[in-house]
């Protein structure tokens, strides 16, 4: 005869092996390795650093391009008005040539050459033997030099002519030799007239007459600054 089990006074106790081992597991580690996530939670992005610096570094630039725009158009017009303005002034205040200006009011003087550089380049034109060039410079050296005592208007491609009539006015006394100086240097520049050391001696000659007598008894003429007599 066998004997009956004795009846648990709590009852019948049903055990879920997975939950009992879950709740096992919870005790020695963590939730996420015993319970994993079925699926990665999705988070919403945020902008990172990465971003941020981006966005910030195009604004930069734009403005960087911007600010070189505007220096360059500031300094094309600064360059524009720079150029303009001196050639302004040249008009309005300086309508002879740049190179010319007035002793005193009276009469327009060459400043692109002094008569001693005419002078220095005849004498290297005689020594190669240049003479009907060394006439030309002397001639251009006493012009220039009668201009610098206020007598005749310095003016390149004037005529002999038209300074013969300036020196009668200003100084007659000198009129004679300047004259025949006047007429070696139009038959040697435009006569094609042979030209030989004598010419040049007797030129020379005649320049220091003219200017001797150009220094006694000449009569300056004045001019007003609009250049009429």
């Amino acid at each position: 005869m066998s004997a009956t089990p004795p009846t648990d006074p709590l009852g019948t106790v049903v055990q879920n092996p997975d939950a009992v081992r879950d709740a096992a597991c919870r005790l020695v580690e963590s939730r996420d390795v015993c319970s994993p996530p079925s699926a990665p939670a999705t988070l919403p992005r945020t902008p990172g650093p990465s971003g941020a610096s981006g966005g910030g570094l195009l604004g930069v630039m734009l403005w960087g391009l911007l600010i070189l725009a505007v220096v360059a158009l500031a300094f094309v017009a600064y360059r524009y008005l720079r150029v303009r303005r001196p050639e302004r002034e040249h008009t309005d205040n300086d309508a002879a040539d740049p190179d010319t200006d007035e002793i005193a009011g009276m009469v327009v003087v060459d400043r692109s050459r002094e008569p001693r550089g005419w002078r220095e380049e005849a004498e290297a034109h005689r020594i190669a033997g240049r003479y009907r060039d060394a006439l030309r410079c002397r001639y251009r050296a006493l012009v220039g030099d009668l201009a610098r005592r206020g007598l005749l208007d310095e003016v390149p491609g004037r005529t002999t002519g038209e300074e013969r009539r300036e020196l009668q006015s200003s100084a007659p006394v000198a009129l004679p030799f300047f004259g025949e100086a006047a007429d070696l240097f139009d038959a040697a520049w435009y006569g094609r007239v042979h030209v030989d050391a004598h010419d040049d001696d007797r030129f020379q000659q005649l320049d220091h007459d003219v200017l001797a007598r150009a220094a006694t008894g000449t009569l300056h003429r004045r001019r007003g600054r609009d250049g009429t007599r």
